[in-house]
């Protein structure tokens, strides 16, 4: 809902600025003048996406630093029966943040494309728009790669743990059987 709010809030700002270029052009103004509200806003939008794109690039740094804490855990047995992500949140964290990232991409395509509705095309915000989108598909790979890490950690994981149960087990039962051969003979 917020996201057809922001959309439809630039939409109208951007059919404005239009409408004041169309006035600007009638008054007298020349072409290069007139259209300065929309490229001013284009400029601003691709700032915007800038700030946007270091901001998930420093969330794809941290993911990659993840996947070196997570392989890391998995090469020592104690660490890797230590951590299990049993209740899958951390794999629903890492899917919902891509899915917002996604969501954030399609805004920043919608809003890129009310840009070319209105007839304003700037090659400043494509390129930011294409770095972005470029952006977005490199976490979401990174996030991926990350939630495959943790699956097969967690698999090996509770492998472990398993055949530590069992060993406890055959042990109790060992000891079990000692004992009653022990009492039996006494």
């Amino acid at each position: 809902m917020r996201n057809q709010s922001l959309g439809s809030n630039i939409g109208a700002i951007l059919r404005r600025c239009k409408n004041m270029e169309t006035s600007m052009r009638r008054a007298g103004l020349p072409a290069f003048l007139a259209c300065l509200p929309l490229a001013l806003l284009a400029w601003q939008y691709a700032l915007i996406l800038r700030k946007k794109n270091a901001n998930i690039s420093r969330i794809s740094r941290r993911i990659e630093r993840w996947q070196g804490t997570v392989s890391e855990l998995s090469a020592h047995d104690y660490a890797r029966t230590e951590f299990i992500d049993l209740d899958r949140r951390m794999r629903a964290d890492i899917e919902g943040a891509c899915d917002s990232m996604r969501t954030l991409r399609d805004l920043c395509v919608e809003i890129c494309e009310m840009f070319s509705a209105v007839g304003y095309q700037s090659p400043m915000l494509q390129r930011g728009r294409d770095r972005f989108d470029a952006t977005v598909k490199e976490a979401c790979r990174l996030s991926q790669t990350l939630i495959d890490l943790v699956d097969a950690h967690d698999r090996r994981a509770l492998a472990t743990r398993q055949q530590q149960h069992a060993i406890e087990q055959a042990g109790a039962a060992s000891a079990a059987a000692h004992a009653a051969r022990a009492a039996a003979e006494a």
